[in-house]
């Protein structure tokens, strides 16, 4: 027993005296917990368990008063923040018109729309029509703000079904009649409350009036059916067709119509870029394995300078995650159906500017760190940190603001996007180019003249 605790002893002590070991048993779940805190319990606030509002814009082109109650109604929702119109550098707001609204998805100033359209009243039967412009970049997202869309237009659809109602009866029944079925309903009323101060007015009984009163009020209804079982479920059946007609979301999508596999094409640049990183750091860390070697001395006693080892390093490492990133998205052509080809030139470049940063990312790690532990610590707890905060897997829009401009900060962010531009949105060379190409480059730039700066006065070659 005294050999086995004396070999404990000896396990601890080398994992106390290993700080990378540390780093990555305790502050990386630390650091992921946080972060998917922040997102889903929002920091304590009480947007839904969502850090952040979702932007969604608004229009109410019928100019109906239920088209407003719907817009309000979107406002209500803890999780969305609603626009109604641009607004301009001196504070002014320009209301959105039916091209405006659209435009703004377009411009990816907000991925969501809502319209209440000036025909939002079905032309047969009763029922209103709304639109929904939207560019899905996220699933999770997109089937969150549809749901709140829907959940908003059936709150108000006493309001918004009124008109439509009452000209119906008035169609079918004729004004006179009309006037009478509602003077005879506000004289039953009165006759039925035993109450002087409770008078109605027939004016009051329109449909309008009726449906606001019904559906205001909570019902609670007995799930006792009795025999009539068949009967019910008739009904039911005919109740479920009428409410199924009541809405009808007339969805617009800007981008990924034609996507074959839109869920994969979404998801799959956050994870090249995530692999890009692990791969060229993790090759950036076989310097100290070079370095232990003594490779650098020899090399050195050669007519080699640094600067031409860290090229050589540099250029391997960025050919070596090209091949890797262009390996994933081929074999997602062929096994998951993701349209590659179609956009394959500017894939090809996205994929060299994206290895490039992360390569340079890695000869940094490696340049400030003393030992490939730290290396490889120091980069898990930052490549994790970046994937999750730059909206790979979770939809950024969720996030505190804090965190999202940490997450905008990011390459990844920048490289996701160019992928998305790309693959969902199907974006050329110059839509790309700035900023998302742009900053990739001075990534690149900035990181390599670090890493140079730091291997220069560093002690790795000596």
């Amino acid at each position: 027993m005294k050999a086995v605790l004396a070999l404990l002893g000896k396990e601890y002590r080398l994992f106390l005296g290993d700080k990378a070991a540390i780093l990555l048993t305790f502050l990386v779940p630390f650091v992921l917990i946080y972060i998917f805190g922040n997102i889903f319990g929002g920091s304590g606030d009480d947007n839904g368990g969502i850090g952040a509002r979702i932007t969604v814009a608004a229009l109410n082109a019928s100019g109906e008063p239920g088209g407003d109650a719907v817009i309000e109604s979107l406002e209500a929702e803890d999780g969305l923040n609603v626009l109604r119109g641009f607004s301009s550098e001196d504070g002014t707001l320009t209301p959105f018109t039916t091209d405006s609204i659209r435009q703004g998805i377009v411009d990816r100033q907000y991925n969501f729309a809502v319209v209440v359209p000036e025909d939002y009243l079905a032309d047969e039967g009763i029922g209103v029509r709304i639109e929904f412009i939207s560019n899905p970049r996220n699933e999770i997202e997109s089937q969150v703000v549809n749901g709140l869309v829907q959940k908003a237009v059936f709150m108000k659809l006493p309001q918004l079904l009124a008109p439509q109602v009452d000209d119906w009866q008035e169609a079918n029944m004729g004004l006179a009649q009309t006037a009478v079925f509602r003077e005879g309903l506000a004289e039953l009323l009165n006759e039925s409350i035993d109450d002087p101060a409770f008078q109605v007015d027939p004016d009051e009984m329109t449909f309008g009036a009726l449906l606001d009163g019904i559906l205001g009020d909570d019902v609670a209804v007995d799930g006792e059916s009795g025999d009539n079982s068949g009967e019910s479920a008739g009904d039911e059946a005919g109740l479920a067709s009428v409410f199924d007609n009541l809405l009808t979301i007339r969805e617009d999508q800007v981008y990924g119509k034609e996507v074959s596999n839109p869920q994969l094409t979404r998801m799959i640049g956050g994870y090249a870029l995530m692999f890009l990183l692990f791969a060229t750091t993790a090759s950036a860390a076989s310097l100290f394995e070079e370095r232990r070697e003594g490779m650098f001395l020899r090399l050195l006693s050669m007519p080699v300078k640094r600067t031409h080892i860290l090229w050589s390093k540099y250029l391997f490492n960025t050919s070596l995650g090209v091949a890797q990133a262009l390996t994933l998205f081929i074999a997602s052509s062929f096994l998951f159906d993701i349209d590659v080809w179609s956009h394959f030139p500017i894939l090809v470049l996205i994929c060299v500017l994206a290895a490039s940063a992360c390569t340079a990312f890695g000869m940094v790690l490696a340049a400030l760190c003393s030992t490939p532990q730290q290396t490889q610590g120091i980069g898990t707890l930052l490549i994790l940190g970046m994937t999750a905060m730059s909206g790979a897997w979770v939809p950024l829009q969720w996030m505190p603001p804090l965190m999202q401009a940490i997450g905008k900060f990011s390459l990844v962010y920048w490289g996701i996007e160019a992928f998305r531009g790309a693959l969902w949105e199907g974006l050329g060379l110059l839509q790309l180019a700035w900023p998302w190409l742009a900053v990739l480059v001075a990534y690149s730039v900035v990181l390599l003249g670090i890493a140079a700066w730091r291997f220069r006065v560093g002690g790795m070659f000596r």
